[in-house]
């Protein structure tokens, strides 16, 4: 390989090596749940329990019925 085109490769591999360093992006499940649960925050009824929902969502990673209805109708129970 001649000096100029070591050259022009050991850039490209310094990029590369750059992006590998990026934090990982957050998936685009994560982003929309994480938008619904910022409205609902806002929501005068349900800014209480948007926490709770978050925390098991995106959090614990449980999308079961059961464990949202209980936060959200902790009487039904």
């Amino acid at each position: 390989m001649s000096d100029d085109t070591q050259q022009k490769a050991e850039p490209a591999q310094e990029q590369a090596h750059d992006a590998s360093d990026v934090a990982p992006v957050a998936t685009v499940a994560g982003g929309v749940l994480g938008a619904f649960f910022d409205e609902l925050e806002m929501t005068e009824d349900l800014k209480d329990k948007a926490g709770k929902l978050r925390a098991l969502v995106l959090g614990d990673g449980v999308m079961a019925e059961t464990a949202i209805r209980a936060i959200l109708f902790p009487d039904a129970i």
